[in-house]
């Protein structure tokens, strides 16, 4: 049964995922092939896309390079659990990212947070060791692709490593573009001001080109479609979650909000009418930018 709700659910860790039997932390231990059937399983389970790659929990090798065609691991998912069981704080329950082909202007993915594994430095002479890597964190920010850090010589254990990082500068950036969307309310709340506050961002952007329409409905299914979340596309281009009550900025923070996990909305949501995802709809914008 599917049920249609925008309460958060308590705590869930990635290993509750049905069919998923939960794997030593160690990559080391896990055979050279990820299990296609757990991943996809879990994929579902935490309402990811279907190319995604699992980091944590490792159902595979650990990623130590970007693949020759491609740039960087933009984000999905991160969870880092809270203190709420003292023996399980901190612990990662779920990272999960996929690979982008190229670098995407900054100014369209604003608030995307991508890694990069990258060739460890080393002495000149000495074979590359692919067991070592630098990784490199990016957070697209104002229209520039801003470094958020550089670790090195990290082994195959890195996405324990960066998860906490990650997951603070995602909710760092979600607080801040709520704080501002708070202000421009109330700014736009005086005597003469537009009620278009979010013009020029990109969901607006979208709704210009009549990619998206006011009033649209957008869905996110989880839980191997067992829980339906809805919104609505706002004529300021905020979401209004089914609950009529809750308005978030930007895509993820409504993502975030309804999973209590940080989750890239633009890959979650999708267009209920056709099943396109909002990623999909603003690589149509950019493609049209660059005609």
């Amino acid at each position: 049964m599917t049920i249609e709700s925008d309460a958060v659910p308590p705590h869930q860790p990635a290993a509750t995922a049905p069919n998923v039997a939960p794997l030593p932390d160690d990559p080391g231990t896990h055979p050279a092939t990820p299990q296609p059937d757990e991943e996809t399983a879990l994929l579902r389970w935490e309402g990811l896309p279907a190319d995604a790659t699992v980091l944590v929990p490792s159902l595979g090798p650990t990623p130590m390079r970007v693949p020759g065609n491609a740039w960087a691991m933009l984000v999905l998912a991160v969870d880092v659990l809270g203190e709420v069981d003292p023996d399980t704080a901190g612990q990662v329950a779920l990272f999960a990212g996929t690979w982008l082909a190229d670098r995407p202007p900054a100014d369209l993915h604003d608030g995307d947070l991508v890694m990069r594994p990258l060739p460890a430095e080393q002495d000149l002479g000495r074979p590359d060791d692919h067991h070592v890597a630098d990784l490199e964190v990016l957070l697209a920010y104002r229209g520039r692709w801003m470094p958020i850090g550089r670790w090195a010589g990290l082994d195959e254990r890195w996405p324990w490593a960066l998860a906490p990082t990650v997951a603070a500068a995602m909710r760092l950036y979600i607080d801040a573009a709520e704080t501002l969307s708070r202000e421009a309310v109330l700014t736009s709340e005086r005597p003469g001001s537009s009620p278009l506050r979010w013009a020029g961002t990109v969901l607006s952007d979208l709704m210009s080109a009549d990619l998206v329409t006011y009033g649209e409905e957008l869905v996110w299914e989880r839980c191997a479609g067992e829980v339906r979340h809805t919104a609505r596309l706002r004529l300021d281009g905020t979401f209004l979650l089914a609950d009529g009550e809750r308005v978030f900025a930007t895509p993820s923070a409504a993502a975030t909000a309804l999973s209590g996990k940080h989750h890239h909305g633009w890959s979650a949501w999708r267009r209920t009418s056709d099943g396109r995802s909002l990623a999909d709809l603003r690589a149509d914008l950019r493609t049209r930018r660059d005609r």
